[in-house]
């Protein structure tokens, strides 16, 4: 585990003054990382950087905090991140007009609509579900415990939103590639997220719409090794402990696919591969509004959607999760198939999720 003194240094912060086409990996990181935005250096100052006073936009605690920060972790973080127009919102509901990837954070004592079985919880103290050993923060889930709060590793990385805290994404070889650029023509396949760089300001670029998950390597994802780092038990390869599993093999032995799971892959498994009664390809593409998946191909929902000319489709921790929650219990995305899409999805019921790719049931 990190040390987390290392981690609360300084806090997600978008800057205001920063390119509007940066995009995730690059804020926090390099001329964009600006340490007075979070830290201060005598906890005396009460105005901002300009005559007028509006240069600052994270708030003055003049009680002072550990690692010279303007404030604590979280309100910090939340001071930009929070129902501002120069940063993504990652709190509660928003109002920026677009269905967020990640969906909303949610925090103790919170409001009804977001209460802490939606999701990831800031405050939160309890054990991560499925971590082996036992994890929590004594302190308080915090933005940290996540993402780079520098924006990059030791290695000078800056991965796919900064990820990169407690999980497995900083400092080792699972860090979250990315690319950026116009999805239909510059999306080399070899990162494993790509985001549209043409979507507008710097906020669209978290949007559902804008980003494509990619699939390099079809016998992993390096998204559910970040998530991992705190879910342990909840990720494992075929016919191990975590995710069990019976070979399905040809008559020569080789290893086709494997059914049987006692705990849902989020990586191998390609939708339809096993066929008869299990997940269907054509249950999948067929649906009109449909949930992330990862495609060797580049197919997304900002790449006109999955049409079935990919077979090799895998669902992934974000196909069935918002990575921050949403309005639903574990922050579950109900797709149903057809309608307006929001962050909890089309539909209204659990059922909705699994049948984007298992047709059991009317």
């Amino acid at each position: 585990m990190l040390d987390k003194r290392h981690l609360f240094l300084t806090v997600l912060v978008i800057l205001t003054f920063a390119p509007m086409g940066a995009l995730a990996g690059d804020f926090h990181s390099g001329l964009s990382l600006v340490c007075s935005d979070c830290h201060i250096m005598h906890a005396s100052q009460g105005h901002g950087y300009n005559a007028n006073g509006s240069g600052v936009v994270t708030p003055f605690d003049p009680a002072g905090h550990h690692f010279l920060l303007r404030n604590d972790v979280n309100t910090l973080c939340l001071s930009c991140h929070d129902g501002q127009a120069w940063a993504p919102d990652v709190f509660e509901a928003h109002g920026n007009g677009f269905v967020r990837q990640g969906g909303a954070l949610n925090e103790v004592g919170g409001n009804g609509l977001y209460p802490p079985t939606t999701g990831h919880t800031l405050g939160a103290t309890d054990v991560a579900p499925g971590s082996s050993p036992a994890w929590n923060d004594p302190d308080g889930l915090n933005c940290g415990n996540c993402h780079a709060v520098h924006g990059g590793n030791s290695a000078g990385y800056s991965g796919y939103r900064n990820l990169g805290g407690h999980g497995t994404a900083v400092g080792s070889s699972f860090a979250i590639s990315y690319t950026r650029g116009d999805v239909e023509g510059s999306n080399p396949l070899t990162a494993w997220v790509h985001e549209n760089s043409s979507s507008g300001n710097s906020a669209n670029h978290y949007g559902y719409t804008g980003l494509a998950f990619n699939e390099p390597d079809q016998s992993m994802s390096r998204y559910a090794e970040f998530c991992k780092g705190c879910h342990t038990n909840f990720h494992g390869a075929w016919g191990g402990a975590e995710i069990g599993g019976v070979a399905l093999t040809d008559s020569v032995g080789t290893v086709l696919a494997y059914e049987e799971f006692i705990r849902h892959p989020a990586a191998e498994s390609n939708i339809g591969a096993i066929g008869g009664g299990h997940s269907r390809l054509t249950q999948f593409t067929g649906h009109t509004n449909q949930v992330q998946v990862m495609s060797p191909t580049g197919q997304s929902p900002a790449n006109g959607g999955y049409d079935g000319t990919d077979t090799e489709l895998t669902p992934s921790c974000f196909s069935c999760h918002k990575g921050h929650g949403n309005q639903n219990a574990f922050g579950l995305i109900f797709m149903n198939g057809t309608g307006t899409i929001t962050e909890e999805g089309d539909g209204g019921a659990y059922r909705d999720l699994c049948r984007q790719c298992h047709g059991q049931g009317a």
